[in-house]
């Protein structure tokens, strides 16, 4: 190659070289370029982020100062409350403990009252009598040493064929005294008997709420006795009449005519009627209603 030949070829070269140059050269500033912008803009997204988190931060703070000034003017509000409930709680306490006293008073009555009429019952027994007349059955009492009064509706059916059983199982043939239908009241006698005998209780002795006992003979079981209290001492029966007493002890077919009794083994009143379907609701007629009916008659014989 001669020398005209080689100058030409070294400044194709030397061209090639410098273009090459001028173009990476080029790429590398636009690199650059592209380079600090995303700096630019990762810096701006961290400051933005950076101020962001300081403002939920300061929202933190003071979502934290409200809850503690908060808590402290609850605490503060509480201290007040506390003394209060304190001392409601003591007057709640004394309140239960004389409640207690009072309940445990109750039962040692209900106790005592359960033994005394264990020992009443024994004393009383003797006294009360099945009656039975044709084929009705009905309890009744002795109140005087050969007379005794049942309900009229025991009897009423077969006045004339009467028979009373005692409780050591003995019987005696009765007699219709007399009666008075309204007030279901009847009078019968065994002559010459000499029973044991209950008396009628003064009605102004007997307080709603006392303990009373039933003694009879409901459907057909023998000297039962069922315990209650004076619910009521005046209430008005079917027959318009203000004479019964209304008590809680169980009354059944059969009761009627029995005594309702007290502690201090007196007759309060006659078993006579309950309501049907109810329980808890038993009548009899007062001691008082019960004593003039028995006077009346005997006064007529």
């Amino acid at each position: 190659m001669d020398t005209k030949s080689k100058k030409y070829l070294f400044g194709i070269l030397f061209l090639i070289v410098v273009s090459a140059f001028t173009v990476q050269s080029y790429l590398f500033y636009d690199f650059k370029k592209d380079f600090d912008k995303e700096i630019r803009f990762i810096d701006d997204s961290l400051f933005a982020l950076d101020r962001k988190v300081d403002s939920e931060n300061d929202a933190r703070e003071k979502e934290i100062t409200d809850l503690r000034k908060e808590s402290v003017n609850a605490i503060k509000s509480l201290g007040g409350n506390i003394d209060t409930l304190l001392k409601e709680n003591e007057e709640s306490k004394k309140a239960i403990e004389e409640l207690s006293e009072g309940l445990e008073e109750l039962e040692n009555v209900q106790i005592q009252a359960s033994k005394d009429f264990s020992s009443i019952i024994e004393d009383v027994i003797d006294s009360v009598v099945i009656v039975k007349a044709g084929n009705d059955f009905g309890s009744g009492v002795f109140v005087s040493p050969e007379y005794l009064i049942t309900n009229y509706h025991v009897v009423e059916e077969s006045p004339d064929d009467i028979l009373i059983g005692t409780v050591d199982n003995k019987a005696y043939r009765a007699n219709l005294v007399g009666y008075e239908s309204n007030v279901d009241i009847a009078v019968l006698q065994v002559k010459g008997g000499n029973f044991p005998f209950l008396e009628f209780e003064n009605m102004d002795n007997v307080k709603t709420g006392e303990s009373v006992i039933a003694i009879g003979t409901p459907v057909g079981l023998s000297f039962s006795v069922t315990q209650g209290i004076v619910s009521s001492k005046q209430r008005t029966g079917p027959n318009r009449l203000n004479i019964y007493l209304q008590t809680d002890a169980p009354i059944n077919p059969g009761n009627s005519g029995g005594p309702l009794i007290n502690l201090n083994k007196k007759i309060v009143a006659i078993n006579t009627w309950k309501i049907a379907g109810v329980e808890g609701l038993g009548f009899s007629v007062r001691a008082d209603a019960a004593k003039d009916v028995y006077e009346e008659i005997l006064e007529k014989v």
